[in-house]
């Protein structure tokens, strides 16, 4: 699964993306390097995330673990663009937005890991429940966390505008 090629395409894709959901967010050097550091960050969490899973029976990789190619590419595809989504939610909605936002993340994340076992078995494997998916959802609070405090100290560096 983890081929070479498909390291290549993914990064790519996920840069891509990251790039696309700058532009539309209008996000300038602030958000964007907030949202760097918080691909760094999570970037460093990701196998230990991982591995924590797998020795608790949470999920396995049946064929292969991701190498730090597609974390990297993970990071920036649902944290880095989290990030910058986020930093919109919070200028518009502020802090009850970054709850909404973060709840939706806990749970759009876990039906998409779950929906994505289901659908391919061979790449992802869940353990049982109701364990695997609270673990799965703390993860993915994991992630929450790591990208929307990001956004939002992002969001506290810019300068007040003059009045």
């Amino acid at each position: 699964m983890f081929t070479p090629r498909f390291q290549a395409v993914y990064i790519v894709g996920t840069l891509l993306a990251f790039s696309v959901v700058a532009l539309l967010t209008r996000a300038g050097r602030r958000p964007i390097a907030a949202a760097v550091c918080s691909v760094a960050v999570f970037t460093a969490l990701s196998t230990p995330i991982d591995a924590f899973g797998r020795v608790m029976g949470l999920w396995t990789y049946p064929s292969g673990e991701p190498t730090l190619v597609v974390y990297v590419g993970q990071s920036l595809e649902y944290v880095g663009c989290l990030t910058l989504v986020g930093w919109r939610v919070h200028r518009r909605f502020g802090r009850r937005g970054i709850v909404v936002a973060a709840c939706l993340t806990c749970v759009l994340g876990a039906a998409r890991d779950f929906v994505f076992a289901a659908v391919r078995p061979d790449v992802l494997h869940v353990g049982p429940l109701p364990w695997s998916l609270l673990g799965d959802v703390a993860a993915w609070a994991v992630v929450a966390l790591v990208a929307l405090s990001g956004s939002v100290l992002s969001r506290r560096a810019e300068p007040r505008a003059s009045r």
